[in-house]
């Protein structure tokens, strides 16, 4: 398996993002990233105009973000826009289906604030729906939004953007959860919903979600069964498949890039992947490799199940059920989230 790094809720010019594709392709060099997905509001138009491709050594791939007061969705992989419908969002998950898309419920746990566009959120709405393909636990700008509980704070969030991270939404993480015991294939993503939009604090202009940093922040990591290619069509095939495939992990690079992680399922014969389905046999273990020395947790069905400090771990005894790892960073006062990967079925 390959590993790559990259960012899948963006926003450019064509819609409310202060970037031109070329320019964030560039920050996202910059960063270290391999590929970003460019979603923006209601529009293909990066699609249409030939921004699909490799800029700036990185791969760009055109998605879209449906919907306007609630029930956002991220629209991956489609080539015809999708319609907004606010009222309906199963039409939409529907279209995207129908256009053989990735569709990923985005920021459905927001809380708001007065002082960031005047409390205004996103939430999704209907959790009657069925057939969308992922849920979004880590949304910064969602969790800077939240963060502004004062003038003072959002003032001083402006100035130190960092301090507006935290953890994955917990209620996402727990619908998630209750989806994948029932053996729904639907996965995590995690990103910035970066603007890079300008704003003016009296005289003094500041950047809200600059490029850059968000994608320094919470990145997706696939694992890619070829290496990339060059060609567009090819990689980005790749890439949507491992997404698709739940082969993928969230992490906050910020501190510590996640490069090399792994989390494997094993026999005494055979490994599996994350987001792999595999029958129940009584020699299964896990191995959990990080590139620095974490407290990794292992959950089954989304709840604590053992415990492991160090760089490689192993953990036996397993049953069936949903496994998942969350792997945390110890700084000097705290353990700092870190890993949050997609989970391996034993049936």
């Amino acid at each position: 398996m390959f590993e790559y790094k990259g960012h899948v809720h963006i926003h450019s010019r064509y819609s409310d993002g202060g970037g031109k594709v070329k320019q964030i392709a560039a920050r996202a060099a910059q960063a270290g990233l391999d590929f970003i997905v460019i979603t923006d509001h209601y529009n293909l138009n990066g699609l249409y105009e030939g921004e699909e491709g490799y800029q700036s050594g990185v791969l760009v791939m055109i998605g879209m973000e449906v919907n306007q007061e609630c029930n956002h969705y991220l629209a991956l992989g489609v080539k015809e826009v999708v319609a907004n419908n606010d009222k309906n969002p199963q039409a939409v998950i529907d279209e995207v289906n129908c256009q053989k898309g990735i569709g990923v419920i985005a920021h459905p746990f927001e809380k708001g604030s007065p002082y960031y566009q005047k409390g205004r959120t996103y939430e999704w709405k209907d959790w009657s729906v069925a057939g969308f393909q992922g849920i979004e636990i880590w949304n910064y700008l969602s969790q800077f939004r939240d963060a502004c509980t004062s003038i003072l704070k959002s003032i001083y969030l402006l100035f130190n953007p960092i301090a507006g991270l935290s953890r994955p939404c917990s209620q996402a993480l727990k619908t998630l959860d209750q989806l994948q015991e029932k053996g729904h294939k639907v996965f995590a993503y995690g990103g910035s919903d970066a603007h890079g939009t300008i704003i003016r604090v009296g005289r003094l202009p500041v950047k809200v979600s600059p490029y850059y940093l968000c994608f320094r922040l919470i990145n997706m990591h696939v694992l890619c069964k070829r290496k990339l290619s060059g060609d567009l069509q090819i990689d980005k095939e790749q890439i949507y498949e491992a997404l698709r495939e739940g082969r993928s992990w969230i992490a906050c690079d910020y501190y510590r890039s996640s490069d090399g992680f792994r989390f494997e399922l094993h026999n005494d014969i055979e490994a599996w992947p994350i987001g792999s389905s595999i029958k129940f046999t009584p020699n299964l273990k896990i191995t959990v490799k990080t590139p620095a020395s974490a407290r990794v947790v292992l959950l089954h069905n989304g709840r604590y199940l053992e415990a492991s400090q160090g760089k490689s771990h192993f953990f036996t005894n397993l049953q069936p059920g949903v496994y998942r790892i969350e792997a945390y960073l110890k700084d000097k006062y705290r353990y700092r989230p870190w890993i949050y990967t997609n989970p391996i079925w034993i049936n």
